[in-house]
């Protein structure tokens, strides 16, 4: 028989869940702020304290709280009656999870990385560059993505759509 948590341990993992995601998704929130603001900055040195403030958000705020949020989930599926693969609704937060870390990863973070040195490298001029735009573009529709991935991860874990996974019936040969 599986491990099943009692009460209090419920409400311990339900509690760090849930700051795990609202310090996640506060930062990508910020992270957007941020990518906007440095459309408004007005010197290099401007631009790359708005760029080295948002790598600082994704390499401390965000890897954390993201990777804790997939712990707890999967830790909170396995040991409550909802399981890691009996609902939709819980199968389609765990493939959220994963595919917006993994495209923190995989880009965000080598995006952001790629803006501070161009910023440091040529100052305020890097806001000329086309590939400074689209990178910056990128990460403003990344951070778009991710937040409304995280708004509508919250709301099907109060409504619970989609019902139950229903197994395929097994076929006699």
């Amino acid at each position: 028989m599986a491990y099943k948590l009692n009460i209090k341990q419920k409400n311990i993992l339900v509690a760090l869940h849930v700051i795990s995601v609202a310090a996640w998704f506060g930062a990508t929130l910020c992270m957007l702020l941020l990518l906007f603001y440095v459309k408004k900055a007005q010197n290099g040195e401007q631009l790359y304290y708005f760029l080295e403030s948002m790598h600082i958000l994704d390499d401390k705020l965000i890897k954390f709280p993201a990777l804790t949020t997939l712990f707890t989930g999967i830790l909170l599926s396995l040991w409550t009656q909802w399981g890691l693969v009996k609902y939709y609704w819980v199968v389609i937060k765990l493939v959220l999870t994963v595919v917006t870390i993994l495209l923190g990863i995989f880009f965000i973070n080598d995006w952001f990385s790629f803006l501070l040195n161009m910023a440091k490298a040529h100052g305020f001029a890097a806001m000329q560059s086309q590939d400074f735009q689209s990178t910056w573009l990128a990460n403003v529709w990344a951070a778009v993505f991710n937040s409304a991935a995280y708004a509508f991860m919250v709301v099907i874990t109060y409504f619970k759509p989609f019902g139950k996974i229903r197994k395929a019936a097994k076929t006699k040969s």
